[in-house]
């Protein structure tokens, strides 16, 4: 397994940490909802506070979840071709037209301990994740107060224990995005997300396969496969409170049932469910 040793490693892995809050499985959803106008009608730079708390499995088909109460501060940079902390945390725009964007796509996961899933008891806890690489984004329709997109990311998926990087292979994601207001009230926004995930081996043996080493009467040893890992539905909503205040309601549900390892020990459910609340408070932004 290819392992990169990083210099200044706490510092470097602590501000990837920070810029990929947003990016955890259920954070994500929440603090990547941009409302429908232009750079131009808003501040170029803002900074404040984002406090969010969720609860999400600890991996895809997990049995068990864990809760995270995060409490960070924010930046948001709207620049010409690189734009901070809007619409995905960091997004360095190769190309950015009314209906087509290429981009950087970021994603990240937070590690987890094996001793509190049952079924990984005695095995290698899973360490903080990254994923970075090229989305493709394509306009299928829109109004006044919808747009719908089409999303193609490939990412290359990493981990880490904060003193070294395992590459843990690819991630595709295809995604039809649907985003829109007045879902509850007059002061909200929302965004509807349906999506697919395929795998490359690596990133499947991280979670699901089980070495003889690990492998007991009711663990037994399985060696996994790359493929489908599962399909995503996500529904985020902003409330805006006062004009410098929003509150984020984010609900996400997993289907795995036909994922390529489906029939690993360490594979306990066919249908998982997150949810997050996230307050956003702008304290500072730009004139211009």
């Amino acid at each position: 397994m290819q392992k990169l040793r990083v210099p200044f490693n706490r510092i470097i892995f602590s501000i990837i940490t920070v810029l990929n809050l947003s990016l955890s499985f259920n954070v994500q959803a929440m603090n990547e909802l941009p409302e429908m106008s232009t750079s131009a009608d808003k501040p170029k730079w803002e900074a404040g506070a984002f406090v969010a708390v969720f609860n999400s499995p600890l991996y895809p088909g997990a049995a068990e979840t864990q809760s995270k109460f995060l409490p960070v501060p924010f930046v948001i940079y709207r620049g010409k071709r690189l734009r901070v902390g809007e619409g995905g945390v960091i997004k360095a725009m190769a190309v950015d037209k009314p209906r087509f964007k290429v981009d950087l796509s970021l994603g990240a996961a937070f590690a987890a301990n094996s001793d509190d899933a049952k079924v990984r008891e005695g095995m290698p806890d899973l360490d903080f994740i990254f994923e970075l690489g090229p989305e493709v984004s394509v306009m299928l329709n829109n109004t006044k107060e919808s747009e719908t997109w089409l999303n193609l990311q490939l990412r290359q998926v990493f981990s880490t224990d904060f003193s070294n990087i395992d590459d843990r292979g690819y991630i595709f994601q295809p995604e039809i995005s649907y985003q829109g207001k007045h879902l509850f009230s007059d002061n909200d926004s929302f965004k509807v997300t349906f999506s697919s995930l395929f795998a490359t081996k690596k990133t499947h043996q991280y979670f699901y396969q089980v070495d003889e080493a690990f492998s007991t009467s009711e663990r037994p040893a399985y060696l996994a496969k790359g493929g489908y890992l599962g399909t995503e539905a996500t529904l985020v909503n902003r409330f805006k409170i006062r004009e410098n205040i929003s509150i984020f309601l984010s609900t996400k549900v997993g289907f795995y049932k036909g994922a390529s390892n489906e029939q690993s020990p360490l594979f306990k459910k066919d249908l998982n469910y997150a949810i997050g609340l996230g307050l956003k408070w702008t304290l500072y932004q730009s004139n211009e």
